[in-house]
């Protein structure tokens, strides 16, 4: 699926970052494309852009209720015809203790992040199932899926449950039989993306409680590391890059830029403290059991 010519790709959360990195990719490879967002500026700013490259159906659509994804599948079939990837990629992160996050700011983490994966499941695969053509799903999780960090409680929580579902899928196809579904799991560190300003997502009752978040001292320190670190991070175009290269070679698992050795180290750490059931996190989080 190197040449996607003749192909038709959903991307979600396809306005900005990965999801218009993934965008551009799936163009630049021929495929005919559907981006999703909830966003109507950055929206229509993106298929501005990329309508230069071809047709592109822009779809206003909140990944987390279901009834909209599946219109988001009617409307690329009626459009396209069939789709043959399917990126659920939209995701939003806002730092918090986990105590104080409000239900309503877990619910929408949720939905966006987790709830968003199931829905595009639902909505996609059983029609690539029926139209029995070489598909793909690509899943956008983060490390964040494979670590926990302090402040991370939803981001983590909703990661985690997506690289769980995503394995899922990936072996449900198996045991049935359906091998002309590939998954791939992208999982990664620092990319340059917006994805550390959740207000430009956030509904707006929960305006007041993102932007207090960073009252917080820690929640601000963390947050600042990580917007400058986003900065430099790895280029959007780069991930996706690396994105097509798996879907080509049926690949499971994408884990980009996440390989120096202190994430690798902790990774493992959490990992063999799961499978051993020995709690190695005083050891990976030194200062934070020490001070």
């Amino acid at each position: 699926m190197l040449n996607l010519a003749g192909k038709v790709a959903v991307i979600t959360g396809a306005a900005s970052g990965i999801g218009l990195a993934l965008a551009r990719g799936a163009q630049a490879r021929g495929a005919q494309i559907v981006i999703a967002d909830i966003r109507d500026d950055a929206l229509r700013a993106a298929k501005a852009e990329l309508s230069g490259g071809g047709e592109v159906l822009a779809v206003r659509t909140d990944v987390a209720d279901m009834d909209e994804m599946t219109r988001l599948a009617d409307v690329a079939e009626q459009r396209f015809g069939k789709v043959h990837l399917l990126f659920n990629n939209a995701g939003v992160f806002a730092s918090g203790v986990c105590w104080e996050v409000s239900s309503e700011e877990y619910d929408w983490v949720i939905g966006v992040n987790q709830r968003s994966v199931i829905n595009g499941i639902k909505a996609f695969v059983p029609r690539m199932i029926k139209h029995g053509e070489a598909s793909h799903v690509v899943t956008t999780s983060s490390g964040a899926g494979i670590t926990v960090s302090p402040g991370f409680s939803s981001y983590s929580m909703t990661k985690h449950a997506v690289v769980a579902l995503t394995e899922a899928l990936y072996l449900d196809l198996a045991a049935e039989g359906i091998r002309h579904i590939g998954v791939t799991l992208v999982m990664p560190g620092v990319i340059q993306s917006k994805i550390m300003f959740p207000e430009k997502t956030g509904p707006a009752g929960l305006q007041a409680e993102l932007k207090s978040r960073l009252d917080n001292p820690n929640l601000s320190a963390l947050e600042a590391s990580m917007r400058a670190s986003v900065d430099s991070g790895l280029p959007a175009e780069a991930l996706a890059n690396q994105v097509y290269r798996a879907i080509q070679q049926q690949d499971l698992y994408v884990l980009p830029n996440f390989v120096d050795e202190g994430s690798q180290a902790i990774a493992q750490g959490i990992a063999t403290g799961r499978a051993s059931g020995i709690n190695n996190y005083p050891d990976l989080f030194t200062p934070l059991f020490t001070e």
